[in-house]
């Protein structure tokens, strides 16, 4: 099982029995009015969502690695890391509203993209937000990575269009 630690913090592979507090943050609304793909309001697609987060972990070549960030047995949040290409990974967070402006978002991201570094073969990651999700803009910043364009995103659920902010690092 791949763990990474941090000064603080304690990354695992996400599980279903984070179900509890997985949905505590995934489920909100206001919480998550800037991700693509959330929130994760019904329990059914809550536990495929944390079923397919597992599995993931035991194939081949994962799609995607859905990483728990915990500070003392506390599920603080989760970091993403999904493939886009040979070379090129996504980056993204998400995190418990009570956990925001504490540095754990980019604490949990710097320790995923060192393992990145030693474990996939990854050149490029990138990340991109919501323009109006400074928060999220500025842990891209923290992290190294070096704003690339602006683009627009819709929103699957709404139809809203957005813009959107994409920010980039070189791994190799």
């Amino acid at each position: 099982m791949t763990i990474l630690q941090t000064e603080r913090l304690l990354l695992r592979p996400l599980a279903p029995t984070d179900f509890a507090a997985f949905r505590t943050f995934a489920a909100d609304g206001e919480l998550t009015k800037y991700m693509l793909f959330y929130p994760l309001e019904q329990e059914a697609e809550l536990h495929t969502f944390l079923q397919n987060a597992a599995q993931a972990w035991n194939s081949l070549f994962p799609q995607t690695y859905e990483f728990a960030v915990l500070r003392k047995a506390e599920l603080l949040g989760t970091v993403t890391l999904e493939y886009m290409t040979p070379e090129q990974g996504m980056l993204g967070w998400l995190f418990r509203a009570d956990a925001h402006g504490k540095g754990y978002a980019t604490e949990a991201a710097k320790a995923v993209v060192e393992w990145c570094r030693e474990k996939l073969p990854y050149r490029t990651l990138v990340a991109c937000c919501d323009a109006r999700n400074a928060a999220s803009e500025r842990v891209m910043q923290r992290i190294g990575m070096h704003f690339s364009e602006t683009g627009s995103r819709t929103y699957p659920q709404t139809g809203e269009t957005a813009e959107e902010r994409t920010y980039i690092m070189t791994l190799k």
